[in-house]
Protein backbone atom coordinates (compact mmCIF):
# COMPACT_ATOMS: atom_id res chain seq x y z
CA UNK A 1 0.00 0.00 0.00
CA UNK A 2 2.83 2.29 1.26
CA UNK A 3 4.39 1.51 -2.49
CA UNK A 4 1.23 2.60 -3.92
CA UNK A 5 0.85 5.76 -2.41
CA UNK A 6 4.34 6.75 -3.57
CA UNK A 7 3.97 5.92 -6.76
CA UNK A 8 0.41 7.97 -7.27
CA UNK A 9 2.34 11.30 -5.12
CA UNK A 10 4.83 10.66 -7.66
CA UNK A 11 2.88 10.43 -10.65
CA UNK A 12 0.62 13.61 -9.23
CA UNK A 13 3.65 15.93 -8.68
CA UNK A 14 4.74 14.91 -12.75
CA UNK A 15 1.19 16.24 -13.83
CA UNK A 16 0.42 19.73 -14.51
CA UNK A 17 -1.11 21.67 -11.75
CA UNK A 18 -4.66 22.95 -12.17
CA UNK A 19 -4.82 26.39 -11.10
CA UNK A 20 -7.34 28.67 -9.42
CA UNK A 21 -7.65 32.07 -11.32
CA UNK A 22 -9.56 34.92 -10.94
CA UNK A 23 -9.80 37.18 -14.14
CA UNK A 24 -11.37 40.55 -14.85
CA UNK A 25 -12.41 39.01 -18.40
CA UNK A 26 -11.11 35.88 -19.74
CA UNK A 27 -11.18 32.06 -19.97
CA UNK A 28 -10.34 30.91 -16.03
CA UNK A 29 -9.16 28.12 -14.75
CA UNK A 30 -10.94 26.64 -11.30
CA UNK A 31 -12.24 23.87 -8.63
CA UNK A 32 -15.12 22.41 -7.51
CA UNK A 33 -15.14 19.99 -5.02
CA UNK A 34 -16.35 16.21 -5.63
CA UNK A 35 -16.10 14.27 -2.87
CA UNK A 36 -13.87 13.05 -0.15
CA UNK A 37 -11.66 10.35 -0.96
CA UNK A 38 -9.38 7.90 1.41
CA UNK A 39 -6.40 8.92 0.31
CA UNK A 40 -3.65 9.98 2.82
CA UNK A 41 -2.06 13.92 2.97
CA UNK A 42 1.33 12.88 2.54
CA UNK A 43 3.19 13.24 6.09
CA UNK A 44 -0.67 14.26 7.91
CA UNK A 45 -3.51 12.34 8.90
CA UNK A 46 -5.92 13.94 6.49
CA UNK A 47 -6.92 12.88 3.47
CA UNK A 48 -7.69 14.31 -0.21
CA UNK A 49 -10.52 15.31 -1.90
CA UNK A 50 -11.37 14.53 -4.88
CA UNK A 51 -12.05 17.78 -7.08
CA UNK A 52 -12.96 18.80 -10.89
CA UNK A 53 -10.28 20.60 -12.93
CA UNK A 54 -13.01 23.52 -14.72
CA UNK A 55 -12.83 26.32 -17.34
CA UNK A 56 -15.13 28.87 -18.32
CA UNK A 57 -15.44 32.12 -19.17
CA UNK A 58 -15.05 34.80 -16.24
CA UNK A 59 -16.19 38.43 -16.73
CA UNK A 60 -15.78 40.90 -14.24
CA UNK A 61 -15.03 38.23 -11.37
CA UNK A 62 -18.37 36.31 -12.17
CA UNK A 63 -18.35 32.93 -13.72
CA UNK A 64 -20.61 32.89 -16.76
CA UNK A 65 -20.09 28.95 -17.29
CA UNK A 66 -17.57 26.22 -16.28
CA UNK A 67 -16.69 23.54 -18.35
CA UNK A 68 -14.97 20.14 -16.68
CA UNK A 69 -11.66 19.77 -18.04
CA UNK A 70 -10.91 16.29 -15.64
CA UNK A 71 -10.09 15.29 -11.81
CA UNK A 72 -7.46 16.49 -9.59
CA UNK A 73 -7.07 15.93 -5.93
CA UNK A 74 -6.74 19.19 -3.21
CA UNK A 75 -5.10 18.88 0.68
CA UNK A 76 -8.01 21.72 1.26
CA UNK A 77 -11.66 21.02 -0.28
CA UNK A 78 -10.36 22.16 -3.65
CA UNK A 79 -9.49 25.76 -2.22
CA UNK A 80 -6.37 26.12 -3.83
CA UNK A 81 -3.60 24.48 -6.19
CA UNK A 82 -4.33 20.68 -6.63
CA UNK A 83 -2.46 18.11 -8.49
CA UNK A 84 -4.09 16.32 -11.37
CA UNK A 85 -5.91 12.87 -11.07
CA UNK A 86 -5.71 11.06 -14.09
CA UNK A 87 -9.14 8.49 -15.39
CA UNK A 88 -5.96 5.69 -14.63
CA UNK A 89 -5.54 6.71 -11.50
CA UNK A 90 -8.90 6.78 -10.77
CA UNK A 91 -9.78 3.30 -11.68
CA UNK A 92 -6.22 2.53 -9.61
CA UNK A 93 -7.54 4.29 -6.41
CA UNK A 94 -10.86 2.77 -6.89
CA UNK A 95 -10.15 -0.58 -6.78
CA UNK A 96 -8.01 -0.28 -3.71
CA UNK A 97 -11.10 1.40 -2.59
CA UNK A 98 -9.63 4.87 -2.11
CA UNK A 99 -11.98 6.35 -4.47
CA UNK A 100 -16.02 5.87 -3.88
CA UNK A 101 -16.65 3.50 -6.87
CA UNK A 102 -19.47 5.46 -8.87
CA UNK A 103 -17.36 8.12 -9.70
CA UNK A 104 -17.11 7.85 -13.28
CA UNK A 105 -13.24 7.73 -14.31
CA UNK A 106 -14.09 10.60 -17.08
CA UNK A 107 -15.80 13.68 -15.78
CA UNK A 108 -17.95 14.72 -18.38
CA UNK A 109 -20.58 17.83 -18.40
CA UNK A 110 -24.01 17.57 -17.47
CA UNK A 111 -27.15 19.65 -19.24
CA UNK A 112 -27.29 21.57 -16.61
CA UNK A 113 -23.68 22.73 -16.80
CA UNK A 114 -24.10 23.18 -20.45
CA UNK A 115 -26.75 25.10 -20.45
CA UNK A 116 -25.31 28.74 -19.45
CA UNK A 117 -22.81 28.28 -22.47
CA UNK A 118 -25.82 27.54 -25.08
CA UNK A 119 -27.02 30.71 -23.76
CA UNK A 120 -23.92 32.11 -24.34
CA UNK A 121 -23.32 31.34 -28.13
CA UNK A 122 -27.43 32.05 -28.85
CA UNK A 123 -26.47 35.29 -27.09
CA UNK A 124 -23.41 35.41 -29.26
CA UNK A 125 -25.62 34.85 -32.68
CA UNK A 126 -28.44 36.66 -31.47
CA UNK A 127 -26.14 40.10 -30.93
CA UNK A 128 -24.48 39.12 -34.56
CA UNK A 129 -27.73 39.31 -35.94
CA UNK A 130 -28.81 42.39 -34.54
CA UNK A 131 -25.36 43.95 -35.76
CA UNK A 132 -25.67 42.69 -39.01
CA UNK A 133 -28.83 43.75 -39.81
CA UNK A 134 -28.43 47.37 -38.65
CA UNK A 135 -25.38 47.20 -40.96
CA UNK A 136 -27.01 46.08 -43.48
CA UNK A 137 -29.67 48.83 -43.05
CA UNK A 138 -27.04 51.16 -42.74
CA UNK A 139 -25.56 50.17 -46.11
CA UNK A 140 -28.69 50.20 -48.12
CA UNK A 141 -31.32 52.03 -46.22
CA UNK A 142 -33.75 50.96 -43.95
CA UNK A 143 -36.79 49.33 -45.64
CA UNK A 144 -40.17 48.32 -44.42
CA UNK A 145 -42.51 46.01 -44.75
CA UNK A 146 -43.30 46.06 -48.52
CA UNK A 147 -41.00 47.94 -49.66
CA UNK A 148 -39.02 47.34 -52.75
CA UNK A 149 -35.40 46.36 -52.68
CA UNK A 150 -32.94 49.68 -52.69
CA UNK A 151 -31.63 49.21 -56.46
CA UNK A 152 -35.37 48.25 -57.43
CA UNK A 153 -36.59 51.51 -56.11
CA UNK A 154 -33.74 53.40 -57.93
CA UNK A 155 -34.46 51.86 -61.10
CA UNK A 156 -38.65 52.81 -60.66
CA UNK A 157 -37.40 56.58 -59.72
CA UNK A 158 -34.96 56.53 -62.65
CA UNK A 159 -37.90 55.37 -65.33
CA UNK A 160 -40.71 58.44 -63.97
CA UNK A 161 -37.60 60.66 -64.66
CA UNK A 162 -37.94 59.18 -68.66
CA UNK A 163 -41.31 59.53 -68.26
CA UNK A 164 -41.72 62.79 -67.40
CA UNK A 165 -39.01 64.22 -69.89
CA UNK A 166 -40.55 62.30 -72.89
CA UNK A 167 -41.74 66.25 -73.34
CA UNK A 168 -38.90 67.57 -73.23
CA UNK A 169 -38.34 68.83 -70.34
CA UNK A 170 -39.18 67.82 -66.50
CA UNK A 171 -41.39 70.67 -65.40
CA UNK A 172 -40.97 72.36 -61.82
CA UNK A 173 -45.00 70.68 -60.89
CA UNK A 174 -43.15 67.10 -61.96
CA UNK A 175 -40.79 67.40 -59.20
CA UNK A 176 -42.31 66.76 -56.47
CA UNK A 177 -44.86 64.55 -58.14
CA UNK A 178 -42.14 62.17 -59.12
CA UNK A 179 -40.82 62.37 -55.38
CA UNK A 180 -44.47 61.55 -53.85
CA UNK A 181 -44.98 58.68 -56.03
CA UNK A 182 -41.43 56.99 -55.50
CA UNK A 183 -41.96 57.23 -51.63
CA UNK A 184 -45.32 55.98 -52.20
CA UNK A 185 -44.56 52.90 -54.47
CA UNK A 186 -41.24 52.03 -53.07
CA UNK A 187 -41.32 53.11 -49.88
CA UNK A 188 -37.98 55.31 -49.92
CA UNK A 189 -37.53 58.64 -49.44
CA UNK A 190 -35.97 60.59 -51.95
CA UNK A 191 -35.51 64.85 -52.23
CA UNK A 192 -36.34 67.19 -55.24
CA UNK A 193 -32.44 67.66 -55.79
CA UNK A 194 -31.62 64.15 -56.13
CA UNK A 195 -35.09 64.23 -58.93
CA UNK A 196 -33.36 66.88 -60.78
CA UNK A 197 -30.04 65.31 -60.52
CA UNK A 198 -31.09 61.99 -62.26
CA UNK A 199 -33.20 64.04 -64.72
CA UNK A 200 -30.24 65.87 -65.76
CA UNK A 201 -28.62 63.17 -67.15
CA UNK A 202 -30.76 61.59 -68.80
CA UNK A 203 -30.95 60.59 -72.92
CA UNK A 204 -33.51 59.87 -74.41
CA UNK A 205 -31.75 58.00 -77.48
CA UNK A 206 -32.75 54.91 -75.89
CA UNK A 207 -32.08 51.41 -77.67
CA UNK A 208 -34.13 48.11 -76.83
CA UNK A 209 -30.89 46.93 -75.02
CA UNK A 210 -31.01 50.06 -72.64
CA UNK A 211 -35.30 49.05 -72.31
CA UNK A 212 -34.14 45.90 -70.88
CA UNK A 213 -31.71 46.84 -68.74
CA UNK A 214 -34.13 48.74 -66.67
CA UNK A 215 -35.30 45.69 -65.44
CA UNK A 216 -32.20 43.71 -65.50
CA UNK A 217 -32.60 41.73 -62.08
CA UNK A 218 -35.58 42.97 -61.13
CA UNK A 219 -38.51 40.62 -59.65
CA UNK A 220 -41.64 40.53 -61.30
CA UNK A 221 -43.31 42.56 -58.58
CA UNK A 222 -40.91 45.26 -59.01
CA UNK A 223 -41.42 45.28 -62.86
CA UNK A 224 -44.64 45.57 -62.14
CA UNK A 225 -44.07 48.85 -60.24
CA UNK A 226 -42.11 50.57 -62.70
CA UNK A 227 -45.11 50.14 -65.20
CA UNK A 228 -47.25 51.00 -62.86
CA UNK A 229 -45.52 54.36 -61.50
CA UNK A 230 -44.60 55.69 -65.04
CA UNK A 231 -47.77 55.35 -66.53
CA UNK A 232 -48.99 57.14 -63.11
CA UNK A 233 -46.47 60.39 -64.26
CA UNK A 234 -47.56 60.04 -67.50
CA UNK A 235 -51.42 60.13 -67.14
CA UNK A 236 -50.80 62.71 -64.24
CA UNK A 237 -51.27 65.90 -66.06
CA UNK A 238 -54.97 64.33 -67.66
CA UNK A 239 -53.44 63.31 -71.19
CA UNK A 240 -50.83 61.21 -72.45
CA UNK A 241 -48.90 62.23 -75.18
CA UNK A 242 -47.49 59.95 -78.01
CA UNK A 243 -43.85 59.86 -76.61
CA UNK A 244 -44.88 59.59 -73.28
CA UNK A 245 -47.12 56.39 -74.67
CA UNK A 246 -43.85 55.29 -76.71
CA UNK A 247 -42.49 54.83 -73.18
CA UNK A 248 -44.00 53.33 -71.63
CA UNK A 249 -45.35 50.07 -74.34
CA UNK A 250 -41.72 49.58 -75.04
CA UNK A 251 -40.82 50.00 -71.40
CA UNK A 252 -43.07 47.23 -71.02
CA UNK A 253 -41.15 44.92 -73.80
CA UNK A 254 -37.97 45.74 -72.66
CA UNK A 255 -39.27 43.94 -69.54
CA UNK A 256 -40.69 41.15 -70.82
CA UNK A 257 -44.33 42.25 -69.72
CA UNK A 258 -47.23 40.69 -71.63
CA UNK A 259 -49.92 42.65 -72.98
CA UNK A 260 -52.11 41.44 -70.75
CA UNK A 261 -49.96 42.57 -67.25
CA UNK A 262 -49.50 45.48 -68.69
CA UNK A 263 -53.50 46.11 -68.85
CA UNK A 264 -53.58 45.62 -65.61
CA UNK A 265 -51.39 47.95 -64.31
CA UNK A 266 -53.20 50.53 -66.58
CA UNK A 267 -55.78 50.07 -64.69
CA UNK A 268 -54.11 49.93 -61.56
CA UNK A 269 -52.44 53.15 -62.27
CA UNK A 270 -55.91 54.64 -63.02
CA UNK A 271 -56.99 53.59 -59.73
CA UNK A 272 -54.32 55.85 -58.52
CA UNK A 273 -55.20 58.90 -60.15
CA UNK A 274 -58.52 58.59 -58.46
CA UNK A 275 -57.20 57.71 -54.69
CA UNK A 276 -53.72 59.99 -55.04
CA UNK A 277 -54.80 63.11 -58.04
CA UNK A 278 -52.22 65.03 -59.29
CA UNK A 279 -52.67 67.97 -57.50
CA UNK A 280 -49.93 69.49 -58.07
Amino acid sequence: MKKFFGALLLSMTMSTPALAVSLDFGMADGLEFVSDTRIPVEDGDSTLSLCYQTRGLQILGYQLNSDIRGYALSEDQCQTAAQTFSADQVITAQSLNLVDADIPPVPSNDLQRDLPKYAIVGGALLLITIIARWLIKLVVGSRSKGQVRVKAASRILNAMCYMAKCDGLVGSNEIPRIVETAQRLTGYTYNSAEVMRMADKIDLDLTAHDFIAFGKGLRDKEKDLMIRSVLYIGMADGRMQQAEHDFATELATGLGMPADDFRRMLNVALADLDEFPASL
